[in-house]
Formats: structure tokens, sequence, C-alpha cells
């Protein structure tokens, strides 16, 4: 048995900036992984530019591609293209950009074991002591679960319940030179699903990432509606890389994510916003706050639940205010599709208010507040008040 201060479960986004800020503030840190890294990630791979600035360190080395253009339609009519003048997202596959993740919190100090799938969680007065199913175990006073939307060591711990969540299918797309040219720095969404959800289309340097999301109790659906959208790309033909579908959980306030000894993070926690479904910039950031709250438990300087507090005081808002948003887009869009499109065509602020956001120049909760009136509407049909 190995002794730590805090054990990290996924190497993903939330689960390696933990242990990277951890182990650089001198705790010891196990970060395990149940895959072996690098390894695919269901995800379409955007990367807010917000999510870019969070992070010490440059992310260039895996950016696949650059987008500064938005490319919008309703099943494919309606169509319109909003240029945010610079780049708003990166594109990356999520094999190598986790696994750069990884490598920095390695570097920092924390101990990388991947391949380890953890198979109980046992605790103790003093800690929590898991094993896993190569029959290696680990002990720790405390314990990240950073380990994705299913997150079964958030289950074995007794949190993450009560979350929304949603489907999404994805399939890597191995597209002709000539249409991965086409969609250079250009990111496609494609609108028109009841009662919400679309289709995108991310470029990537070798492949076409292009998937759907979509409500729950619509996943039988998902593939089929794949299908039809790369035949209105052109891409039915396409040998397809890989295919995949995941599923994408959402917190909305109260559901519990903290106990006395584990924390959850990132998509473990819900963290993704209901109006783009992303979830990469909640995931690096909620790492940051749970190393913070590791560190204050470990000193004694406050109980590890006060995690909760901090989730609900710097995201939260945020999360809100993006299904507010969400409730008028889509809601709009499902009642009156051609002059809702017509109408956010022809007011380029509310592009301009997404592309900020997407930046880091703005936030979903700065800019419902220049409309008091949305949070009101949406508070008595959502229950946020």
């Amino acid at each position: 048995m190995t002794d730590f201060d805090a054990i990290v479960v996924g190497a993903g986004p939330a689960g390696s900036t933990a242990a990277r800020e951890l182990a650089a503030a001198g705790a010891r840190v196990l970060l395990l992984d149940r895959a072996s890294l690098p390894r695919y990630k269901a995800c379409g791979g955007g990367i807010p530019l917000r999510t870019a600035r969070l992070l010490p360190f440059p992310i260039d080395g895996v950016v696949e591609d650059t987008v500064s253009l938005l490319d919008i339609s309703w099943r494919g009519r309606y169509r319109f293209v909003r240029d945010s003048a610079e780049p708003f997202a990166a594109m990356v596959m999520r094999d190598r950009f986790d696994a750069l993740l990884a490598e920095q919190a390695a570097r920092a100090g924390a101990e990388l074991r991947t391949g380890s799938p953890v198979r109980s969680l046992d605790r103790s007065d003093s800690g929590i002591r898991v094993s896993t199913e190569d029959g290696f175990t680990a002990s720790a006073r405390y314990l990240v679960a950073a380990d994705g939307a299913h997150s079964p060591v958030g289950r074995m711990a007794g949190l993450g319940t009560g979350l929304a969540e949603c489907a999404a299918w994805e399939v890597e797309v191995r597209a002709p030179e000539h249409a991965r040219r086409a969609y250079h720095g250009t990111a496609l969404i494609d609108l028109g699903y009841r009662p919400w959800g679309y289709a995108w289309l991310f470029p990537k340097a070798s492949v076409l990432s292009i998937g759907i999301v979509l409500p729950p109790g619509q996943a039988p659906a998902m593939k089929g509606r794949v299908d039809t959208y790369l035949d209105r790309l052109g891409l039915r033909g396409a040998p397809v890389d890989i295919a995949r579908g995941h599923k994408i959980r959402f917190r909305r306030g109260g559901e519990p994510i903290a106990s006395d000894r584990v924390v959850l993070a990132g998509d473990a926690a819900g963290l993704a916003d209901e109006f783009t479904q992303e979830g990469i910039f909640y995931a690096v950031e909620s790492g940051r706050i749970a190393a913070r709250a590791v560190l204050r438990a470990l000193a004694g300087a406050a109980p590890l639940t006060a995690y909760t507090r901090e989730i609900d005081r710097n995201l939260l808002p945020e999360l809100r205010a993006a299904r507010v948003i969400a409730y008028m887009f889509y809601g709009m869009l499902g009642r009156f599709p051609g002059p809702w499109l017509t109408a956010t065509r022809l007011l380029p602020f509310l592009w301009d208010a997404f592309f900020a956001v997407q930046r880091g120049e703005s936030t979903y909760a700065r800019e419902v507040a220049r409309v008091p009136i949305l949070p009101a509407i949406a508070a008595r049909r959502l229950a946020l008040a």
C-alpha cells in the first residue's frame, strides 16, 4: 500500500489539472486512470480560448486547427456565417490533449498510474483507500473523482446523484483533403432538433469530427441523424475511423458533489453548460477549485465540503446563465425557426457576445445580466429562482 495526501481518479482535464496544482503546491499526489494514455475520448474537441487561458502552459503542440468562423444552419436551411475576426476556439483530438495535461501533472510531481481501473473504495477515520483491478492499493486523506460522466468512483462514494443528462454521438470521418481544406478554420452548427440539440462539424488535421447532441430519450435516433447530416455534407461514403457515444451531465444546484473525504470534478460533477454542452472549461476550472479545497483541508483551514460552496459561487452562476440562454434560444428556435435565425443573423451583437464568452472576454452571466428580463422569464419556467 502507498500513502498519499490525495488520490485523483481520472486523467482528463479536471483530474490532471487538480493533480498538477496539488503536486505543484507540494502535496503527495497519485493520479490514476483506467486507460493507458494516450487514449481516444469521444468529444468534439473544441477548446474555447478561455479554457486555454486557465492553463499555465501552452497547448499549441496539440492544436490541430483554430476556428474563427461559425457556420449556422437549421437542417441545412437558413444558413449564415459569422466571423469572429480572431480565433475563439482551438480544435484538438482529446487523446493528445489529455496526454499533454497528464504529462504536465507528472512533471509537477504527481505519480501517474494508467491502465488501472478503480474497483473498490473504502473509507476509514483517517482517509480513503482505493484498490484497482490490477491489485494495486493506495490510501490518501482525500480523493478527487474526475472519472467522467459515468463516474463509477462517484457512485462508490454516493455522490453525483440526481444530475440531469443528455447524450451525444460522434464519428471521426477521414474526409477527402478538399473537404478538410473547405472546413479549415470553420465550426459548423446545424440546428433544428426538438426540443433542442444540434449537430456539429469540427475540423481537425486528418479527420473531421462530426456528431450530434440530443436530450435524454433520443439516443436511439442519434446514429440515423448523424448519417443524415453526413449525407447533407456530402460525406456519407467517407471512411469513419471511430464512432462512439457518450453521456453529458448537468448540475443545476443542490446535487451532492462533495463529502468530508471525496469531491467530484468536471464531468463527474455534471459541470457542462446547457447551451453548448461544453464541459472542458468547467473541468479545468473545477480541477483548480478541487485542488484548492484539498490543500485547505490538508492544512486544517476548512473542511473538504467547502468545495461545494466554491463551485456554487464560481461556476453555478455561469451554468445557470447558460441554461437561461439555452431556454430562450432553443425555445424561440423551436417555435419560429426561420424568423428567429433571420433575426439572429441581423443582430450581430448576439454572436459577438458569444465569441467574447468563448475567448474569456465576458461570461454568460454578464451577458444575461445585460437583459434583466431573461432570468425572470426563465426562472418561472425552469425553477431557477
